[in-house]
């Protein structure tokens, strides 16, 4: 089966990276935080740290684009590493809740921004695993949860 939000390598299943997204998100807040620390006016440092802050931002949005999700079907395992720097740390299949899809709304209905993961029962304590993130819409997030039902096999 051919998916369109994971990478199939014999039974790990790799989440595919929104480098579009996070890119294009982590590039603006990069290109503002630069406007604001170099090309504010005189007399106006504040400027300049509100520049400093975005640039960080902008790095650390840029970090995710190293995270890598997988999900491992032989030692039935998902394997997660937030970013470069991070350890991959590995959640049981079994302490496996269910998935959440959460979103804001604004104005007149508008969905702004919205996360699909997947929730784990790790010793009586909840985790929560973003997988992905979308603007404007869920329903990116529903097929990835779909692919992802399907993959772990909880199909009924």
């Amino acid at each position: 089966m051919t998916y369109k939000y994971f990478v199939q390598d014999g039974n790990k299943y790799q989440l595919k990276s929104q480098l579009v997204f996070i890119g294009l998100l982590s590039g603006l807040f990069i290109l503002g935080g630069l406007k604001f620390t170099f090309f504010h006016d005189e007399g106006k440092e504040g400027a300049m740290w509100v520049g400093v802050f975005m640039i960080l931002l902008g790095a650390a949005a840029a970090l995710r684009l190293t995270a890598k999700n997988t999900i491992d079907m032989d030692a039935k395992q998902l394997l997660v590493k937030k970013n470069i720097f991070a350890g991959e740390v590995a959640y049981n299949l079994n302490d496996f809740d269910g998935f959440l899809v959460a979103s804001t709304v604004a104005f007149f209905g508008v969905t702004m921004n919205a996360t699909g993961n997947m929730t784990f029962n790790v010793n009586g304590k909840e985790k929560n695993i973003m997988l992905n993130q979308s603007m404007f819409t869920v329903k990116p997030l529903n097929e990835m949860i779909n692919e992802a039902t399907s993959i772990m096999q909880l199909e009924k």
